[in-house]
């Protein structure tokens, strides 16, 4: 069984001889990778003008240009390493960290390369190999748990030999008091936006749960996303709900503001330290709000003792996405594809079974009715819903009954996967979809709430 690793992101607090020496290591491991990167597209051109007909001409949208052919990389991380033991920015950081470093060039190669398949498929646009960081900016600095001492309650990385003798003082990482240090498997010192952040990795020794048996496998919460009602849920158990996007786009709005305040009559690739600031805030709030949001959904599935959990979610959705300024700034923005994620973390913890469903037609046709639900695509032309939004947020039904409009789209959700997941709709009717309970994050999920919830918080401790 696979096991359940976790990131805990913690904002690093240093002195500033520590912090003099973690933006060294940064440095070096910038300037490390674009040395590799170096030799990755030198030694991958040298291999090209080695064949006959190695130019191409090819089409970038509009464009005709004239280039080397595609092919694959066949540099890896062993040759790296082999090659550039001798760098001094290799000799400047751990030889563990450097190489957790060339790791990471490594794995964008095989990326490519698995690019360059899909490309001669004709699935991408042309790939380019690994482009080169910006000169003088910091990456991450990993250590894996080999290159850590742990001795009173925290952790010694392991330094280099042409490092150590430049310290001015002992450089140590403070564990968090919630993480034992056995769970440790791995921590990485990152830059984020003018700050420094530790990522650890740990290993807490939690199984994912196949089946709960505290949880109905006919039942789910169905949930369709939009953007003043970021989500709204329907159960089969007749219930439902509406989590408030308010708030997210409000937050979001002000971000832009700002962000417009300080490039003024500056080019667009404009940044500074205040735009570090602001974007920081705005990444916060939205972490914040997905984790409360996951949190949430998880926490009603168990208290309900519902065993599925049905999102309607298409890929690439909001890519290219018009829907004017205004709307593309409170629909794009909101990070459901985040939340997704963070569901798909929570929910092998309590065996609860996640399905991702495409959404097509759900809003357009009428629950109620029965009407035929189609995939993108395959929609017939004579094909027409027995009901129709009248108003914003309201649909009305062939017998002319008004319900919530996004229930009406959660509920044709469920419909979707209902037969795959053999789930019992029996009590999803009229009075369910109507009127939706509206939930404020930021107020609902106060400590009292916490509480009750605190008894379905836990997984049964084996595996059936």
């Amino acid at each position: 069984m696979s096991q359940l690793y976790r990131t805990i992101p913690v904002r690093a607090n240093f002195s500033d001889e520590e912090l003099a020496f973690w933006i060294n290591q940064c440095e070096h491991a910038n300037s490390l990778r674009n040395s590799a990167i170096y030799h990755t597209r030198q030694t991958h051109y040298s291999k090209l003008e080695q064949q006959s007909e190695a130019f191409t001409t090819y089409w970038h949208r509009d464009e005709l240009r004239y280039g080397w052919k595609t092919y694959k990389c066949s540099t890896t991380y062993p040759e790296l390493d082999k090659v550039l033991k001798d760098n001094p920015h290799y000799k400047a950081l751990a030889a563990q960290s450097a190489q957790q470093t060339l790791k990471t060039v490594g794995e964008s190669i095989a990326s490519y390369n698995g690019l360059v398949n899909a490309y001669y498929k004709g699935e991408v646009d042309r790939p380019s190999l690994p482009k080169y960081r910006k000169r003088g900016g910091l990456a991450s600095v990993t250590f894996p748990r080999q290159a850590l001492n742990y001795k009173d309650s925290c952790f010694y990385p392991s330094i280099s030999r042409d490092t150590k003798p430049h310290l001015l003082t002992e450089i140590a990482l403070q564990l968090p008091e919630f993480i034992d240090s056995g769970w440790v498997k791995e921590v990485t010192v990152r830059p984020c936006f003018g700050q420094l952040w530790i990522d650890w990795v740990i290993d807490d020794g939690k199984q994912p749960v196949d089946h709960n048996p505290n949880l109905d496998y006919t039942q789910a919460w169905s949930f369709d996303h939009g953007g003043t009602n970021w989500l709204t849920g329907v159960s089969t158990r007749g219930k439902s709900l509406i989590i408030d996007g308010r708030k997210l786009k409000s937050t979001n709005q002000g971000y832009c503001r700002l962000v417009a305040k300080y490039k003024q009559g500056k080019s667009d690739f404009y940044w500074d330290s205040n735009l570090d600031r602001v974007q920081r805030k705005r990444n916060n709030q939205m972490r914040d709000a997905v984790n409360k949001a996951a949190r949430f959904i998880i926490n009603q599935c168990l208290n309900d003792r519902i065993g599925n959990l049905v999102i309607g979610w298409n890929d690439g959705q909001k890519n290219g996405s018009n829907m004017g300024k205004r709307g593309n700034q409170n629909f794009v923005v909101i990070p459901t594809g985040r939340l997704i994620k963070r569901l798909k973390q929570l929910c092998p913890e309590y065996g609860i079974v996640l399905t991702i469903t495409e959404e097509a037609y759900t809003s357009k046709a009428s629950y109620l009715d029965g009407d035929s639900l189609y995939k993108h695509g395959e929609k017939p032309d004579c094909w027409k819903p027995s009901g129709q939004r009248v108003k914003r947020g309201l649909y009305k039904s062939r017998d002319g009954h008004i319900i919530n409009a996004d229930c009406n789209g959660a509920a044709n959700i469920a419909r979707k996967v209902a037969t795959q997941l053999k789930l019992n709709l029996a009590e999803v009717g009229r009075a369910s979809l109507t009127v939706p309970q509206r939930i404020d994050l930021f107020t609902r999920l106060n400590k009292s709430y916490r509480k009750r919830c605190y008894g379905v918080l836990h997984p049964v401790p084996t595996s059936v």
